[in-house]
């Protein structure tokens, strides 16, 4: 990766704001808790090859029954034929206790309408100085978007890492399937049992235009619904965790985040923090 511009860290938990995400009409997450510290690079000139589209869009009109937090909607989307499932906890060894969890649907297929969209991450410690790693890939498994850094947290609980911090990277095409790969590396020089690596998938899809309209004129809270029936996960738990930063005593956003984890069987982390994190990138050698 040869090119670098500078990035910014972000200042409290998680999401601190729902501006500037420039692939959107409406604004939506795009500045985190751990965002990223300095450099971001890309591959040059890779081009993603098209594939066939296997989660289905949203219906005519756009919408999507409401599944009311029963997980129906969140685990329906199923990877590609020719792909595998992910793996949204990463095994911990002596070596590596930082066994982290991926906050993803049963099937490991989220949906999203941002071009750069954030993902959500629980970390059972804190982390000091170790090495973690973000990649991206297309359908067929090819890496097209890698980056090292440094992660430092103030303790144990939920981070999340944004696409939208580094302007470039890469945006995200409708249509197409993605692999993401995220991993803890506690021996920087070992390439297995020293890591902790969860790994899913992700689509992009485009809203009708009257969907679109709905929600550029919702208040937060009216747009979680609107996202619920669309199934877009990223910016359905982008924008609670943002509305819990805002009202963090309210307990209704309590609730709803606790059955939102449980529809997708991560109940035990509903009581975790939201908690601050730094990430430096890792200068190449």
């Amino acid at each position: 990766m040869a090119t670098k511009s500078p990035l910014h860290t972000a200042a409290l938990c998680l999401i601190l704001s729902l501006e500037g995400v420039a692939a959107l009409s409406f604004p939506i997450p795009g500045q985190v808790l751990n965002g990223f510290a300095n450099t971001v690079t890309t591959p040059e000139s890779q081009q993603l090859p098209p594939r066939r589209q296997s989660v289905q869009p949203p219906s005519e009109n756009g919408v999507r029954q409401n599944s009311r937090q029963s997980g129906v909607t969140w685990n329906s989307f199923q990877p590609p034929e020719q792909g595998v499932p992910g793996r949204r906890e990463g095994g911990g060894t002596r070596g590596c206790p930082t066994a982290i969890t991926a906050l993803i649907p049963r099937s490991t297929m989220g949906r999203t309408i941002s071009a750069k969209p954030t993902f959500f991450y629980y970390i059972p410690i804190a982390v000091n100085n170790k090495t973690v790693e973000f990649k991206l890939a297309d359908e067929r498994d090819k890496i097209f978007y890698k980056k090292s850094f440094q992660m430092v947290t103030n303790g144990a609980g939920i981070i999340s890492v944004s696409l939208d911090a580094d302007s470039n990277s890469p945006a995200l095409e409708v249509g197409k399937n993605y692999r993401w790969y995220f991993t803890v590396k506690c021996n920087p020089n070992s390439h297995g049992d020293d890591n902790s690596l969860v790994f899913g998938w992700i689509n992009r899809i485009t809203l009708a235009p009257t969907v679109q309209t709905e929600l550029e004129r919702s208040s937060d809270r009216d747009r979680l619904s609107i996202l619920t029936q669309q199934a877009l996960w990223h910016e359905y738990l982008a924008t609670l965790v943002k509305l819990r930063l805002s009202s963090p005593r309210d307990t209704s956003l309590v609730l709803k985040w606790s059955e939102t984890l449980s529809s997708v069987g991560l109940d035990r982390f509903a009581r975790a923090p939201l908690v601050e994190s730094q990430l430096t990138p890792v200068k190449r050698r």
